[in-house]
């Protein structure tokens, strides 16, 4: 299998083909006055997303992990100081360079608010989508990808029952949005594009899914504006990647998230989940609701490429974050949603 990378920037357009296995909804109205206009209290009434959650874990076996690990914790420690290694001893020593690796639950990570600028590259091409679904107003995450196109999580466009109304709908981007602000505009979808497997049937592996966005007033599309992230597919699981995304619902021992803030979680790959179709990957992660659809960003601060998203959690495994694996199903989606033009 050969490992691909494309890569992201400003002003630079691809165009790719119709490929198999990707469904597309119906456009979004098109009428100006019908389109929904969003407004800041419509963004803070909107509810995240709820994120799908796998019942494979054993209540059991989380309960002894957390148990041993509030023990280690318990208690008053001692510390001892280290002290740097001796140069000339070190001379000529090999270190094996790993072959493997994974983890087990809880994997280790680092989750902390972007305190830089949003509208730094790569934050300022990710952004809070908001959306209405089965009656619902809901908020989650996506990123630019080229054209006029974005990605994010399949369920964030579709509910992945099978039915034609189950589909989302008044769609729109706010690109680095920041406590209620849109300095980079509202972008409306034209029309969703997510994978069969997804819409007919949920499947967690295929929980990927995107939209084609409108240009904004002036004429300008998504990717000129904020530019794009880069994409990647047919990798190694075992990697290091940079997840982004605006948690909202907060979680027992998590951060006050809000959805007001981009957070950014760095973890290592830690195992696959057994799913129907190609399994699934995992990495130690403390961002909630909210986040779906965010990416995972492989290369993040010299690459930049899109090579995952926020889909699901494991039942009360809230310490970790599953992904699609991302292969030529993905690249389909890819080409399809970035060929696309409103």
């Amino acid at each position: 299998m050969t490992s691909n990378f494309e890569d992201g920037g400003k002003g630079r357009d691809y165009y790719a083909t119709e490929s198999a296995g990707n469904i597309i909804s119906p456009k979004q109205v098109l009428a100006a006055a019908e389109v929904k206009v969003w407004t800041a209290a419509d963004f803070l009434s909107s509810e995240p997303y709820p994120m799908p959650e796998s019942a494979d874990r054993m209540m059991a076996e989380l309960e002894q992990v957390r148990l041993e690990a509030n023990r280690r914790l318990a208690g008053e420690g001692t510390l001892e100081v280290g002290g740097l290694p001796d140069k000339e001893a070190l001379a000529g020593d090999v270190i094996p360079a790993a072959t493997s690796g994974g983890y087990n639950y809880p994997a280790p990570y680092t989750c902390h608010e972007v305190i830089c600028p949003y509208s730094t590259y790569p934050y300022i091409t990710v952004g809070r989508i908001f959306f209405n679904q089965n009656g619902g107003t809901y908020n989650a995450s996506a990123v630019s990808i080229g054209n006029y196109a974005i990605w994010t999580a399949g369920h964030c466009i579709h509910a992945g029952n099978g039915r034609a109304d189950g589909w989302s709908t008044n769609l729109v981007f706010v690109p680095a949005y920041k406590d209620g602000q849109a300095p980079y505009g509202v972008w409306n979808a034209s029309y969703l594009i997510t994978r069969t497997n997804w819409y007919q049937n949920g499947h967690s592996s295929e929980d990927m899914g995107g939209a084609v966005l409108r240009p904004n007033s002036v004429g300008r599309k998504i990717s000129e504006v904020v530019g794009w992230m880069g994409f990647a597919w047919n990798f190694s699981r075992f990697q290091h990647w940079t997840l982004l995304g605006y948690p909202s619902n907060p979680l027992p021992g998590a951060p006050p998230f809000n959805g007001e803030r981009m957070y950014q979680n760095s973890a290592s790959y830690a195992y696959s989940h057994a799913v129907t179709g190609v399994d699934t990957l995992g990495v130690g992660n403390r961002m909630s609701q909210g986040c779906s659809g965010g990416p995972w960003v492989l290369g993040f601060g010299t690459g930049n490429y899109v090579n995952g998203n926020n889909s699901y959690f494991n039942v009360n495994g809230y310490e970790e974050m599953f992904s699609p694996y991302f292969d030529n199903r993905a690249k389909s989606l890819k080409d399809d949603l970035v060929g696309g033009s409103p």
